[in-house]
Order: structure tokens, then sequence, then C-alpha cells
């Protein structure tokens, strides 16, 4: 459902596009397109219309997407001759694209790329290298040769130069290393307390200092147990928590009322922990950083890798300082790395 006569559409067609510019152009005509015919009082409710026309874009920016990563100056060859993309309709607004590699006797899909079109997209890995895989002692467990797992990497590189990026961080190790976030695991919670006694009914507020800590969940309670932190409200102004009502009942009057507010104690978690001792062992030094919640590692090849720790989000975030080098990289330099991450994803009930 292209006009192939448009010149916008002839212009993408025929022009040697990046795969970034290519995502971004194709994505906009579709938009545009897309909702032109979504609002015709025709094809506005024809979902079969509508997703041939999601599937002819999404053709188009799979075709668009071959001929730029096997450009790709890095990309072998004789490896890139072997790739090819299969478009496919979901429903009329979703579609996916799975990168298959022909073999001698099969098709080994890659990886999918989900919703294409969309700003939202992600990518699925189904036959990439695991962590288990480069960390494993049992070569044989990896199904590609070093000249594979090169090509692989400078691929899945490719894509992400088009703002693709996997969706959970533990599907493959083609990953980049820098603004690697993952969940983990806060278990240094305490308490803090501030309380006040009753004298009158109606309006009454009560307030802490925080400490800089990060507020997990609070409650009000009387002297006898009972909460009454849903007849007021709560409110965060700058480092102080404070919780106020303005209808304090007869019943609470000449009793005391606790405001127990549950924080976070610090930025340590244990999969940090576990860092400085793995770390440790493989002789590099983990200290802390200019920034609160903030680790250096200071690597032989005198460059740093961070790890932020935002116990907020409950989330570890690893940088360094060039940004398209892969974990599958960086491990092959510095096992500690795939050991580390190893211990500590996929979900280890110690760690998350």
């Amino acid at each position: 459902m292209l006009n192939y006569a448009d010149k916008h559409i002839q212009a993408i067609a025929t022009t040697h596009l990046s795969a970034k510019d290519a995502r971004i152009k194709i994505t906009e005509s579709y938009a545009d397109a897309f909702a032109k015919l979504t609002n015709s009082p025709i094809f506005g409710t024809n979902e079969e219309a509508l997703a041939q026309l999601t599937l002819s874009y999404t053709s188009l920016l799979a075709d668009k997407l071959l001929e730029a990563l096997t450009a790709l100056p890095d990309l072998h060859p004789a490896f890139a001759e072997r790739l090819w993309l299969a478009p496919e309709i979901r429903t009329s607004g979703h579609s996916q694209i799975t990168i298959y590699l022909a073999t001698d006797s099969d098709n080994l899909p890659l990886l999918v790329i989900d919703s294409p079109l969309l700003d939202n997209a992600t990518m699925l890995a189904r036959n990439l290298p695991t962590l288990l895989q480069v960390t494993a002692k049992d070569d044989q467990t990896s199904p590609f040769d070093d000249n594979q797992l090169t090509a692989l990497s400078t691929l899945v590189r490719g894509l992400y130069a088009a703002d693709y990026g996997f969706k959970t961080v533990d599907e493959t190790v083609l990953q980049p290393v820098d603004g690697l976030t993952f969940k983990t695991k806060y278990n240094n919670l305490t308490t803090l307390s501030s309380s006040t006694h009753v004298d009158n009914a109606g309006d009454i507020t009560l307030s802490l200092d925080l400490n800089g800590a990060a507020v997990d969940s609070f409650h009000v309670q009387d002297d006898a147990g009972h909460d009454w932190m849903d007849l007021g409200t709560d409110n965060i102004d700058g480092n102080t928590f404070s919780w106020s009502s303005t209808t304090i009942p007869d019943e609470l009057v000449g009793h005391a009322l606790s405001l127990q507010v549950i924080v976070h104690a610090g930025e340590i978690a244990p999969a940090l922990d576990e860092l400085f001792v793995i770390a440790s062992n493989h002789a590099i030094l983990m200290r802390q950083g200019k920034a609160q919640g903030s680790y250096e590692l200071a690597l032989p090849n005198h460059e740093a890798l961070s790890v932020v720790s935002n116990a907020d989000s409950d989330t570890i975030t690893l940088h360094y300082p060039q940004p398209t080098v892969q974990v599958l990289e960086l491990n092959a330099k510095y096992p500690f790395l795939g050991e580390w991450l190893k211990a500590i994803l996929p979900q280890r009930r110690a760690f998350n």
C-alpha cells in the first residue's frame, strides 16, 4: 500500500540511508499515513487495510535496514550476505521484524525488533550470545565462533545506532556497558519517627528530617497501634517529610500520635557488596565516586567503570567512557564483570 509515485517514498526507497535515518524517515512517513487512514470515514475501522499499511511500511523499513546493516564497514561480507529480514504483522498498528542468519540447513533467528515503526520499539534476543554462555568454562556452549561473535557485535551496534535497544538487561551480552541499568535489592531500611501529644481535635502536623534518605513508606499511629495515615496527606519539602491533617477526631485528644517513616538508610546494596568482593579478587580497586551513590573501578586500561546506585528506583546503572563497548567486549578483557553480572542476574533472590 505504498504509493511509489510519491516523491517522499521515492526518495526513501532510492537513497542510501543509515539505519537511524531510515528509521526516522520511514517512521515519520508511516505515522502520517496511518493517521490519515484512521481518520478516513472509509478506512478508519478497516482493520485489514490498516494492517496492510503497517505491513507495507514495515517491509520498507526492513529493506532499508538490511541495506544499511550489510553496508557497515566492519561487518564481514561473508556474514552480511547470509542475513535476511522478515517483516510480520501482528495487529493493525503492531508489527515486527525478525533478523535471520541463513545456514546451510536452516534459518537461525537472531533477534526480533518489536514495533519497529514506533518510538518505543524494543529488540528481543532469540539466538544471541548470553552471559551464561560467554562465562561458561565449556567453550562448546556457544553456537558461534569468534568471527561470528565479532560480526554479531557489529550488527547489534548498528541497530543501537538507530536507537533500538534490548528490552531486558540479561537477554544478551551484546549490549553497551554504558547505560546498562537493572533492578536490584536495597535491604538497608530503617525507621525515622516523630511523635506529638494531641491536645485538640482538628488540625495537626507531624514532620521530621529525612537526613538525605529516600522514603520507602510511612505510617501515622496512635499509642494503641492504630494507623491514621489516611486521615491526612504527606508532603516532602526539600529534606523534610511532613504529614498534616485537618480532621483529627476527638477520640485522639489526650493520646500520642507518632509519624514513622521507613527510609533507605543509604545507597549500599548487596549487589555492590558482591562487586567489591569479586573486583578485589581480580585486583581491581573499587572506590567511592564523587557523586552520592556512585563508585568507580579503576581498570588497567586507565579507564574507569562507574557504578551508580539509585535506592529511589531500586536500580544500578553502569557507565563507561566508550559508549559503544559491549558487555561481551569488556568482559573479554576483564572477566570480573561477567562473573559479577552472572552472580546477580537474572533474578537472584539475594540481590533482586
